[in-house]
């Protein structure tokens, strides 16, 4: 392939984008094309060298098809998606989104309670005045902390899956806002 061949072919692969973004690439292979012609490399060198996958013409992708909006159509769309999210979440999601948070909330706090009661109970009771209700609060508590790490491990793992849905739940309305 001579170094014409590439240039016909990157025109064709480049159909479709704004003419000056089309004069930016093929000047920047142009001057690449220099450079390397300049350290004695051939023709065929420096197009392997760039990984320039020869395509026949008819098979080349289609053209990136740019499309420009106007303005105030865009504007107007946007904040009408915008003003109806607005009204939907108020509506629909709200509700639910609170009411899970603070069901997940209240119970990490009390995941966290139980695996701290050993020491409120000691800092709480002191020393109790018989062997057997020493006992009892001993295997209450290591009981309960037994119970608030496993509550706790648990309500991590749904903590980073909630607000993990509710990154995707902004950026989908974020996206649709915005027209994508």
């Amino acid at each position: 392939m001579s170094k014409a061949d590439f240039f016909l072919q990157l025109r064709a692969r480049l159909r479709g984008l704004p003419p000056e973004e089309q004069e930016n690439i093929l000047g920047v292979y142009e001057d690449l094309f220099r450079q390397a012609e300049v350290g004695g490399k051939s023709e065929e060198e420096i197009i392997r060298s760039l990984g320039f996958i020869p395509v026949p013409v008819d098979q080349s992708p289609q053209p990136h098809i740019h499309r420009s909006y106007s303005a105030g159509k865009s504007g107007l769309r946007s904040f009408s998606a915008a003003c109806a999210l607005l009204l939907f979440n108020l509506i629909f999601a709200l509700a639910p989104f609170l009411t899970i948070a603070l069901l997940l909330f209240s119970f990490s706090l009390v995941a966290v309670l139980f695996a701290f009661s050993l020491f409120w109970v000691v800092i709480g009771t002191g020393i109790p005045p018989t062997l057997e209700i020493l006992l009892l609060e001993i295997f209450t508590t290591m009981t309960l902390s037994g119970l608030g790490i496993l509550l706790g491990a648990a309500m991590w793992k749904l903590n980073i899956a909630f607000w993990s849905v509710v990154k995707r739940y902004v950026a989908l309305n974020l996206r649709l806002v915005r027209g994508d």
